[in-house]
């Protein structure tokens, strides 16, 4: 398990290189001056504006400027940000706690919510209860997460007054406080998660209940609640565990729109606003560490698999 480990973690550098590369191609495809972006449109002057992109380093080859920002970034010197003259690092470490935490608690509720409701659409015979189990799938998968949120703020926090408006305190200096105003982001970011979790726990659940080894389990004589945990669940639970895995990629990914709409100061607001600003530096390393999020989310999956399925062997 250790060389597998260790394998899957120098893997990384060609994938985060790739990445880097094609990052870096689009942000200079996309239209725009970075210079003309800090100077103001208005009031370009052309020798000002030379300036900059002299001190910016846009003036070189395309080669160059990737060549000089690769080598920085292998010593972590993630470069400075052209709007704010901050390091760009500083930014990505101030900004990633809010965006770790929002995409943790929305894989929490996912996993508590998706796999129990998911297992009870599968084994309940009533046939109003999968009913609702069904139409709280479809509701997740159909409603945009823009528009939810936006309802969940406008309902919980300035009608009823329950839930803080836009406040996310330190969980060091007020853990029940930091929960409480992260649970709408949270929730917004998870509902079409949970979503398809039920759904892929219930199909899962379902084909598990054809195999072989759950009919003797019930000629043996065990409960119906014995053979559901014990043998179905657990077989199951190998492809839940994938869904899970590329779930929380694309959940510190889809923290872009949640953080906008709620105002939290996380990776996704830092990347949309270098994305509208040219900051090419900063989006970088935002796309940069995103990726590396993804890519460790995939390793623990990975990883799980072993104990699910102890006929599973890495070399």
């Amino acid at each position: 398990m250790g060389s597998y480990v260790f394998k899957r973690i120098f893997l990384l550098i060609p994938v985060l290189l790739v990445i880097s590369t094609i990052t870096f191609l689009l942000m200079h495809a996309i239209p725009g001056d970075p210079a003309e972006v800090i100077l103001g449109f208005e009031t370009v002057d052309p020798v000002k504006l030379e300036e900059v992109r002299r001190t910016l380093g846009l003036d070189r080859p395309l080669y160059e400027q990737y060549t000089r920002w690769l080598f920085r970034a292998a010593t972590g010197d993630f470069g400075t940000s052209p709007r704010t003259g901050r390091p760009v690092l500083s930014m990505v470490l101030e900004a990633m706690p809010f965006t770790i935490e929002l995409a943790l608690y929305a894989l929490f509720l996912v996993v508590s919510v998706g796999i129990p409701l998911g297992t009870v659409g599968a084994a309940t015979s009533s046939r109003a209860i999968a009913g609702l189990v069904q139409l709280t799938t479809l509701l997740g998968l159909s409603l945009p997460s823009f528009w939810v949120g936006a309802l969940l703020i406008l309902l919980f926090s300035v009608r009823l007054r329950l839930f803080p408006l836009l406040q996310y305190p330190s969980f060091f200096s007020s853990p029940l406080g930091n929960l409480w105003g992260f649970f709408l982001p949270a929730l917004t970011l998870a509902l079409p998660s949970i979503a398809s979790i039920i759904r892929m726990t219930r199909a899962c659940v379902l084909e598990s209940a054809q195999g072989d080894y759950v009919k003797t389990a019930r000629a043996k004589g065990l409960s119906e609640r014995a053979v559901l945990f014990r043998h179905m669940l657990r077989t199951a639970m190998i492809p839940i565990i994938t869904s899970i895995g590329i779930t929380a990629g694309y959940l510190i990914g889809g923290a872009i729109v949640v953080e906008q709409v709620f105002a939290v100061p996380g990776l996704g607001r830092l990347g949309a606003q270098a994305i509208v600003q040219r900051d090419y530096p900063l989006l970088q390393a935002v796309v940069l560490f995103s990726a590396v999020g993804f890519a460790v989310s995939n390793l623990v999956v990975d990883i799980l698999y072993v104990y699910f399925n102890p006929k599973i062997r890495y070399a």
